[in-house]
């Protein structure tokens, strides 16, 4: 496998070349918009790694979602998270639908990370082609023994956040749909404490009104235990995404609170059951995924 900097150089240049210099991340600037400029290069590039029969299944649930939304129900996409093609990926499968594909994706907002806009101008030409909000995770604050930094980062930190939600409230309520990975980061292998959910996903479900979960099978850009991000593998691969049904976030939430033992710990139990959702759907594709790479005369990775 080739890291992502080295197989792409001209293409990378390019990209970076087009990208906005809107790199360090304020209270003024959490809600970005995708910018168009980059697109046909990363179209370009994941369709290129994407091989045939990567798609999307319950397509029909994720329109649900969106005509959900389009009467004024706010709605959240919980997806599973594995690299930094989760949503370049999932945008170009989106796309393929025609018109009310397109329609679909232009409606998604995803909850990003600062990380992604300010470690790497590679990484952030991606990452800025597609709408978001930007967030500032606990995970990502600067580790300083300095205490006036220290409260510095947390002033940030604080603005940031509440700026964010201002941005998500404001979005939820106007016929977008917002995009969350529940763990927070991608998945590591070498680590199983990153596919936990996180405690803080509770406060959205309980903010909206209808919910779908989405598995991802198959990965375009692999890890790169280095953690650099521009270093990660790319590989072809047959990525399928897989859309649960549509759930009513209150339903959800009171028939998991059922089955909670202690109620100190509820909250992360319902966002376990997320979780849960999300692997009985990878599990369940995976069977179909490894069916289409045999027929291709491949294996899976």
């Amino acid at each position: 496998m080739i890291p992502i900097n080295d197989a792409y150089k001209e293409v990378r240049k390019k990209l970076i070349k087009n990208s906005s210099i809107d790199k360090v991340i304020t209270e003024d600037n959490v809600y970005q918009e995708g910018l168009a400029t980059n697109k046909p290069l990363i179209s370009q590039v994941v369709s290129e790694l994407m091989l045939p029969g990567s798609r999307i299944n319950g397509f029909e649930n994720l329109l649900e979602l969106y005509e959900l939304a389009q009467t004024g129900k706010s709605c959240i996409l919980f997806m599973q998270h594995f690299s930094n093609f989760d949503i370049p990926n999932f945008y170009e499968l989106l796309e393929r639908h025609g018109e009310i594909g397109e329609k679909v994706s232009q409606s998604i907002v995803s909850i990003a990370g600062m990380k992604l806009n300010e470690e790497n101008d590679f990484v952030r030409s991606f990452t800025e082609a597609y709408t978001r909000v930007v967030i500032y995770p606990s995970s990502t604050a600067k580790n300083t023994e300095d205490t006036k930094k220290k409260l510095e980062e947390k002033i940030k930190q604080i603005k940031i956040n509440r700026a964010a939600l201002h941005a998500i409230t404001h979005l939820k309520h106007n016929k977008r749909i917002i995009l969350v990975f529940p763990t927070g980061t991608r998945f590591r292998p070498w680590d199983e404490s990153t596919g936990k959910g996180l405690k803080a996903v509770y406060s959205y479900l309980k903010t909206f009104n209808y919910m779908v979960c989405v598995a991802i099978n198959g990965n375009t850009l692999r890890l790169n235990p280095s953690n650099k991000m521009d270093e990660d593998f790319v590989t072809r691969d047959v990525v399928m995404y897989t859309v649960s049904k549509v759930f009513n976030c209150k339903e959800f939430r009171t028939q998991s609170l059922k089955h909670a033992k202690l109620i100190e710990n509820s909250k992360q139990h319902v966002v376990d059951d997320i979780i849960k959702e999300l692997d009985a759907l990878h599990k369940n594709a995976e069977f179909e995924r490894v069916q289409v790479l045999k027929q291709a005369g491949r294996k899976a990775i």
